[in-house]
């Protein structure tokens, strides 16, 4: 056990040293798994918001849920960093999808609860 800790570990630990181009360029990965990776690794990089903010604002229209639903996440942990992706989220609370709703929702009032509640998000 303790080794199978270990070694996710150092695949977790070796990711974290990408560079932030890196990750931006596997948002465009053809598999949704190599796309939610970067999307947390961006995500996890708020000095990185000029960068990584406009690319998660078009992930949010991407075909997976999942992947949508991540990015409107990684984009509410930027905070009012992430205030040019407004627009991107206020689309994404009309999602078909529930989950992508809700997080865009969640994103919107980190980002701007002005503008989360003239949207009405709960």
């Amino acid at each position: 056990m303790k080794r199978f800790l270990g070694l996710g570990l150092a695949v977790l630990l070796a990711g974290c040293g990408k560079p932030t181009t890196a990750w931006l360029d596997q948002l465009h990965a053809p598999d949704a798994a190599s796309r939610l990776h970067a999307i947390k690794a961006l995500g996890d990089r708020p000095s990185e918001a000029p960068l990584a903010v406009p690319a998660l604002a078009q992930v949010l229209s991407d075909q997976d849920a999942f992947v949508r639903r991540d990015a409107a996440e990684a984009l509410g942990r930027f905070g009012t960093d992430a205030r040019p992706a407004v627009p991107a989220l206020l689309t994404r609370l009309r999602d078909r999808q529930r989950m992508v709703r809700r997080a865009a929702a969640h994103a919107l009032v980190k980002i701007d609860p002005e503008i989360a509640a003239k949207a009405k998000v709960p």
